[in-house]
């Protein structure tokens, strides 16, 4: 487990990464392999690698998984058009990560709260990383992307708005919507975190209810 191990210093802070290595590793070795198998054992481990990764880190991840694959995709067709599908399909893969982000950084402790409070920081980071790569996109591919059928819109406003450059005016019009974007990653991430709370709720065992 070498890259899990690997994983998990940079994951912690430096003064737990021997005391948190050492235990998990002594648990793997000693307790979940010998009774769960490799294949199950390795899964474990993952799982609790992962569950070191907070809400912030869970944001800025799917953020720059959803950027990069904006960039590369617009990088490799510049005049394909962001479709209904194409949005659907963005918004849905983030409202399924930052529900499941949720879970993950309210297990520990099931409350609706923690799952809320996480739903919305990791909404609010994916969007800001989303922002950023979209007016980077701008920037990189302005002459490709003016000419997509999805752009006639904003280029009909630039030619109204008496603005000599097109890029310092589409850098504006992204940078104003930023407060937009920002809120929709809160209310959207809100609404997942409202969810995985309700969900880490029903899965509690009644000897977790009875513990508390």
């Amino acid at each position: 487990m070498k890259w899990g191990d690997f994983v998990l210093r940079l994951l912690v802070r430096r003064r737990d990464r021997e005391a948190i290595s050492g235990d998990l590793l002594e648990e793997y070795r000693e307790h979940v392999r010998p009774t769960r198998g490799p294949w199950a054992a390795r899964l474990w481990y993952a799982r609790q690698v992962l569950s070191f990764i907070g809400p912030l880190g869970w944001g800025v991840l799917i953020g720059v998984m959803l950027g990069t694959w904006q960039l590369v995709g617009t990088a490799a067709e510049p005049l394909a058009e962001d479709t209904p599908a194409v949005m659907i399909g963005i918004v849905g893969t983030m409202l399924v990560s930052w529900t499941l982000a949720s879970m993950a950084a309210a297990l520990p402790s099931r409350r609706f709260t923690h799952a809320l409070v996480a739903g919305i920081i990791a909404g609010v980071a994916t969007m800001a990383v989303i922002d950023v790569t979209s007016i980077l996109r701008v920037n990189l591919f302005l002459d490709e992307i003016r000419h997509r059928d999805d752009w006639v819109n904003l280029m009909a406003r630039f030619d109204a708005s008496g603005v000599q450059s097109l890029r310092a005016y589409a850098n504006w019009e992204y940078v104003r919507s930023t407060p937009i974007v920002l809120a929709f990653g809160a209310v959207a991430g809100g609404v997942c975190g409202a969810v995985a709370g309700v969900f880490n709720g029903i899965s509690r065992t009644p000897l977790a209810r009875a513990s508390n």
